[in-house]
């Protein structure tokens, strides 16, 4: 990538490199990455976030972009995705995308957010219990409470417990993964992913039966002043509908936005 390293490019960074690690945790996957383009199949054939493109250098021309994945998915027949930055840099990935007749979805797009010092420490219920994810059964519970919360957003919970089903899953040494548990119970799960300096919170869910309790705020709460403990510059995320508002009342303040484009796999 080309251009200063200021907080917008190292989140950046720090989704991509989170890209190529979370692909990794699949079984089975692909992960092709050349001429500055990143391609990732995963072991779900579902287009949103389980198969895509990224473009890793921003002087790739953005139809290139999209013309490299054309041709690696309709190889596989599948759809993909594109996420795309609402800064200038990804205007002619936006266009290439639009061009071919992806599929924008609607609204303004989600929020890069970005904490910039430590979350005040905050009173939650002494019922909850934040601890790191440790072992086989851990990692099934991970997977499977973000299996069932993304469902709100039309996600299918088999894709995205899928992200967890390699025998790697969690284990990289730059990631530190977490669960909720009330009354012992797991109810929440999250990751913050080490990179560039920065560190990234992914994958925050609360199954249904347990929102509203302030347990993504303690979750998220915990793992930035985690991220801040082992030095990094700053914690950033990208926001669901129903996370933001919780993000911004723990200090995260919005950088930019990404709109994610859907390509229909071929017919």
């Amino acid at each position: 990538m080309t251009g200063t390293w200021t907080e917008a490019t190292l989140g950046h960074l720090n989704l991509t490199e989170f890209t190529r690690e979370d692909a990794r945790w699949q079984s089975p996957h692909e992960i092709v990455e050349r001429d500055g383009v990143l391609l990732f199949a995963g072991s779900s054939d579902f287009m949103a976030f389980c198969n895509g493109v990224r473009r890793v250098d921003d002087d790739v021309p953005g139809a290139d972009v999209i013309a490299m994945a054309e041709a690696f998915f309709t190889e596989r027949n599948r759809g993909f995705s594109a996420w795309t930055r609402t800064l200038p840099v990804d205007d002619d990935l936006r266009d290439a995308a639009e061009d071919i007749g992806m599929m924008t979805l609607d609204g303004p797009g989600a929020p890069q957010m970005i904490c910039r010092t430590r979350v005040p420490e905050q009173y939650f219920s002494s019922e909850v219990s934040i601890d790191p994810v440790d072992g086989p059964d851990d990692v099934d519970h991970f997977a499977r409470i973000n299996g069932e919360a993304y469902t709100v957003y039309g996600m299918p919970a088999e894709a995205s417990s899928s992200h967890f089903n390699g025998a790697r899953a969690l284990a990289a040494p730059n990631v530190y993964a977490v669960l909720a548990r009330v009354d012992g119970e797991p109810v929440g799960a999250t990751l913050l992913h080490e990179s560039h300096g920065i560190a990234g919170v992914y994958w925050v869910a609360v199954l249904e039966e347990a929102r509203g309790h302030g347990v993504a705020a303690a979750m998220v709460q915990h793992v930035t002043n985690v991220g801040f403990h082992l030095g990094a510059a700053n914690v950033q995320l990208q926001a669901s509908t129903m996370g933001e508002p919780i993000y911004r009342r723990l200090g995260y303040e919005e950088l930019y936005r990404y709109r994610l484009h859907l390509a229909m796999p071929p017919e």
